[in-house]
């Protein structure tokens, strides 16, 4: 950062001599105001000789080639050579450079009608609306009243806070201060401000509900990778393998997890039980963001039988893979920007890995399982893992070199199975709808 002074006096010292480059503007600041005497430069001060200071004091000009950066305005009021008063003011000069700040946006976990009344207990985000040069990064200081509650670059993640609304109910002020720079002390940012109404009359809504049977885990993403079932359990937590701190994004009024190749949660294993035939269900609300994989089901032993669930040339694809064969399930992506709620049912039957997946609308039918997935012949066993994003293979590019990016933001998530005694009712069901005897006939022992 360069420093600057600029001096204000009443008196017209001998040698006064205006800057060529200059006269222009400063002739028009004269011509502007009747209270100014003359303008000159004395070595690297300018002098601005004033008829009265109960006038109206002159605009200060900046040069025309003044680089963007932080300066000290610095003003003397001088009779001769003695300073009357001395004043000093701490700028950032933006020059042309765009730097605008529209307010602060609240985004919910979940599905939310409206962000003007927050639960108790439930944690937003809240979001600084910026406009920026990408010569800058903005440092940008988070408020609770009075108390600081966050700060940090943009880059770093700072434009977003994760607020959880306390269990009392009532309106809560938090305001955001937005700097051009870190260095801030002495400068004014641009502050906004917004008022949350916490009520107990609101209500947490989600796509899924504890309710469902057998349900086994449930994500809700509320600014944490804990299992909403086993919130105390840090083994039921999503788990990572990368030193990145996982990060949150909202799009229109909801927010949630984004996952990517380096940005990868796991839920724990499942272990396949029931020799081996089991249908299980996941339940998930989504945002695609990029091509690239957003859900991938791995089996521990079989590293080369999978499930992935990716997002491709705008359309959700359904990939079922072994060594010998592969099978796909295409679907068109929505045009509009918003969350997918989606379902996919993937059984383990002998000698076949099946799946099938559903685009869904406001309601689930849990009780209705598709029977008749394609699939590939696989024989499977142990355990699988569900991966949250997926990292690709290597390239012989490092991971600090490669840039970060998101494949889907997670909103939900859940898993749940169907006991075996529901698998084996409706194949005995599919059975008879194709063998009903007649009233007629006699049934055979």
């Amino acid at each position: 950062m360069e420093d600057t002074e600029r001096e204000l006096t009443e008196e017209d010292p001998a040698g006064n001599k205006l800057l060529s480059d200059e006269e222009e503007d400063l002739a028009a600041v004269v011509n502007e105001n009747e209270n100014i005497q003359n303008i000159y430069k004395d070595g690297d001060e300018l002098i601005i000789v004033v008829k009265s200071l109960d006038g109206v004091l002159p605009v200060f000009p900046l040069p025309n080639d003044l680089p963007v950066g932080r300066y000290t305005l610095v003003s003397h009021v001088m009779s001769g050579k003695n300073i009357l008063q001395r004043i000093e003011k701490s700028i950032y000069y933006m020059g042309k450079t765009v730097f605008s700040y529209d307010g602060i946006q609240v985004h919910l976990p979940g599905v939310a009608e409206s962000s003007q009344v927050i639960p108790k207990g439930m944690v937003v985000m809240l979001e600084t609306v910026l406009d920026f040069d990408s010569r800058l990064d903005p440092y940008i200081i988070w408020y609770n009243g009075r108390r600081k509650i966050g700060e940090g670059y943009f880059s770093d993640g700072a434009g977003f806070l994760l607020w959880k609304a306390p269990e009392q109910s009532g309106f809560f002020s938090l305001r955001a201060e937005v700097f051009p720079v870190d260095n801030h002390n002495g400068l004014s940012g641009y502050q906004k401000d917004i008022s949350l109404l916490v009520s107990s009359k609101a209500i947490d809504v989600n796509f899924i509900s504890e309710d469902i049977p057998q349900l086994l885990h449930w994500y809700t993403f509320e600014g944490n990778l804990d299992d909403s079932k086993m919130v105390s359990s840090a083994e039921w937590a999503l788990k990572t393998d990368v030193k990145n701190k996982p990060k949150w994004a909202g799009v229109s009024g909801t927010y949630g997890l984004l996952v990517g190749s380096q940005d990868v949660f796991s839920l724990p294993n499942v272990l396949i039980t029931n020799d081996g035939t089991e249908i299980w269900q996941m339940l998930f609300r989504f945002n695609p963001l990029n091509d690239g994989v957003i859900l991938s089901v791995r089996f521990i032993n079989y590293s080369d039988i999978f499930i992935n669930l990716k997002a491709e040339d705008h359309n959700l694809v359904l990939e079922l893979v072994s060594p010998t064969e592969t099978f796909s399930q295409i679907h068109a992506l929505p045009e509009q920007d918003s969350f997918i709620k989606a379902g996919v049912v993937f059984s383990i039957l002998p000698a076949m890995l099946s799946a099938n997946i559903n685009i869904m609308g406001d309601y689930i039918i849990n009780s209705e399982v598709d029977l008749e997935q394609a699939g590939i012949a696989a024989e499977i066993e142990g355990e699988f893992q569900i991966l949250l994003g997926y990292k690709l293979q290597s390239s012989g590019e490092t991971e600090a070199g490669r840039k970060r990016e998101f494949a889907a933001i997670w909103d939900e998530f859940a898993l749940y199975f169907m006991p075996p005694q529901e698998i084996f009712d409706a194949y005995i069901i599919e059975e008879t709808d194709e063998e009903l005897p007649q009233d007629d006939e006699p049934l055979e022992d």
